[in-house]
């Protein structure tokens, strides 16, 4: 009988920002929009669930705030890290 042992999985890492950390500055500015937004509108730093990042759509701008250590990316998003919005937002 022949067996086929399944592919070992690979280990996952938080996704990379692009390889020059480079972004489009609106859609910067539309990650940093997100996530003050949700600042505001949850003031307790205490209480607040704390995001790693934010998906964005390179197309349409529109993201999600993401709070797994191994977000999954559709093709057209990319992940801005929480310490670059910080950096920007200050």
């Amino acid at each position: 009988m022949l067996t086929i042992d399944p592919p070992h999985a690979k280990a996952m890492t938080i996704p990379q920002q692009d390889s020059y950390g480079l972004f489009e500055p609106a859609l910067l500015r539309a990650g940093i929009d997100i996530y003050s937004l949700y600042c505001q509108i949850n003031p307790d730093r205490e209480r607040r669930r704390q995001p790693i990042g934010i998906a964005m759509n390179k197309a349409s701008y529109r993201g999600k705030l993401v709070f797994s250590s191994y977000p999954i990316l559709l093709p057209q998003e990319c992940f801005i890290s929480i310490d670059r919005l910080e950096a920007e937002f200050n």
